[in-house]
């Protein structure tokens, strides 16, 4: 894939195409020329996403495919590569666990960071061999929570700040080879992230008064925030774009979010946020 190519008919893989910024991400991609297979957790929802594609002209299919299991990602990787490879990778499946790090226990830990990190980076290089003959690109889309950390959400944090870390590690090692790394860092979108976050909480829990403010201004903020088709025309940009940056911040602010808080001191930082959430 020559840098500043037209990307039309540029074959591309969407993890977690069925809602939110996966979705846009597939949608906006197959309207724009190219061939698009995008990932839903089963497939019986595959089947059903792909026929209500198919009248509206888009090259857009769907296929199956749990983060978690070992042999789906192989399973699809190879069904990618039969089937001719893939110029883009965008990696967007991932769900949220809010809990105070004491609350969360050690299976739902595995899980958040079995999606969020560990299945994206086996089915990254299942198709390396492809984007490096491809000479493609890769999209990470992380979150600005990967850069600041909110209360009760230090384990998906966690997860957004790995997956920028091997993002970062990834362009280097990539480059020489032709292949551009992206890793896009959304702010709040309206999506169904919010009703599927994974909710660690007792009701005996020493924390339980903090995670309930903490959560109401999370939620609100969430459900006030702009449509997902913002980061849908970032992620185009970034594959028509020759040298497309390492880290893309996008939504409300996220640009100023970024420089404070790479420029203000964290026990400041710290504190504003923890003012702002009541904890």
């Amino acid at each position: 894939m020559a840098d500043g190519a037209h990307r039309q008919g540029l074959r591309v893989l969407v993890t977690g195409a069925g809602t939110g910024i996966g979705q846009a991400i597939a949608e906006r991609l197959a309207d724009a020329g190219c061939n698009v297979v995008g990932t839903v957790r089963n497939a019986e929802r595959a089947a059903r996403r792909t026929q209500a594609a198919a009248p509206v002209g888009r090259s857009l299919r769907y296929v199956a495919l749990e983060l978690t299991d070992a042999g789906q990602i192989a399973d699809v990787a190879a069904r990618i590569l039969a089937d001719g490879g893939v110029d883009a990778l965008i990696h967007n499946a991932g769900f949220g666990v809010f809990g105070a790090i004491e609350d969360v226990d050690g299976a739902v830990t595995e899980r958040q960071f079995a999606v969020n990190v560990f299945g994206p980076l086996a089915l990254t290089r299942a198709l390396l061999p492809s984007l490096r003959a491809r000479r493609g690109r890769i999209v990470w889309i992380g979150s600005l929570a990967g850069r600041m950390t909110l209360p009760f959400q230090g384990h998906y944090s966690a997860t957004k700040a790995a997956i920028a870390s091997l993002s970062d590690a990834l362009r280097m090692e990539l480059a020489p080879h032709g292949v551009r790394v992206t890793c896009v860092e959304p702010s709040d979108f309206a999506t169904g992230f919010t009703d599927a976050r994974c909710m660690a909480r007792s009701q005996d829990s020493p924390y339980a008064a903090a995670f309930d403010r903490c959560l109401r201004e999370v939620e609100r903020q969430e459900r006030g925030a702009p449509s997902p088709e913002r980061v849908a025309s970032v992620v185009q940009a970034l594959l028509e774009t020759p040298a497309p940056p390492a880290r893309r911040p996008v939504g409300g602010n996220a640009r100023l979010i970024c420089l404070l808080h790479r420029l203000m001191p964290a026990r400041l930082a710290e504190r504003m946020v923890r003012s702002h959430y009541r904890v």
